[in-house]
């Protein structure tokens, strides 16, 4: 029998909110678009293809609950794995993210909103274990040069949320096959978002 994995920091996840939601509107242009689709409450897996290192944050700053990211490449690259743990932020320490994907499915199990960053993690294992909604993430204005690098002072960055989206399961969860459908299934997800984001924005 598996031994239980512990939920990341609850506590850590709600202080990384709070001091993000100061930090981050003091020093950019932020505006959040339909971030009562992110609710207060029940399990949601969240999916932004940031790779900027502030990603995390700024969702951090602009949802109505505490959440766990699970870190994108410049997270995992440029911070501490112990600071991002007493945040509440899931490392991503392998290539696989095994240890990660199993900390992100205890928080789901206990009803918590996880947030995929990045293109570095599937996110076919999560669904299928969990049958979770899907809720897309698009962050406009937020890109550096290099993604390590945070964006200038006082950028205007519009961060929108979309309606969650239920998913399909086709077929037994533990398939490869079944877990790349439902990657499928959510890339397309991810990638209407963008566009309608991009549309309403009059942006790229």
């Amino acid at each position: 029998m598996p031994t239980p994995v512990e939920p990341p920091s609850w506590t850590g996840a709600a202080h990384a909110r709070n001091i993000a939601s100061a930090a981050m509107r003091v020093t950019y242009q932020l505006r959040a678009h339909g971030a009562h689709h992110v609710g207060t409450s029940g399990p949601l897996l969240m999916v932004c293809r940031s790779e900027n290192i502030m990603a995390g944050s700024l969702i951090h700053a602009t949802v109505p609950r505490p959440v766990h990211v699970m870190a994108n490449e410049a997270m995992s690259t440029a911070l501490r794995q112990g600071m991002m743990a007493k945040a509440g932020v899931i490392p991503v320490t392998t290539e696989t993210a095994i240890e990660a994907q199993r900390a992100a499915l205890a928080a789901l199990e206990d009803e918590r909103a996880v947030v995929v960053m990045g293109s570095l993690l599937p996110v076919g294992y999560l669904v299928a274990m969990t049958g979770v909604d899907v809720l897309p993430v698009v962050m406009l204005g937020s890109e550096a040069r290099v993604h390590t690098d945070p964006p200038r002072p006082r950028t205007r960055i519009d961060v929108y949320y979309a309606p969650a989206v239920p998913v399909a399961v086709p077929g037994d969860p533990l398939r490869a096959t079944t877990r790349a459908a439902i990657e499928e299934q959510v890339r397309q997800i991810v990638i209407d978002a963008e566009q309608q984001a991009a549309m309403r924005a009059g942006r790229e």
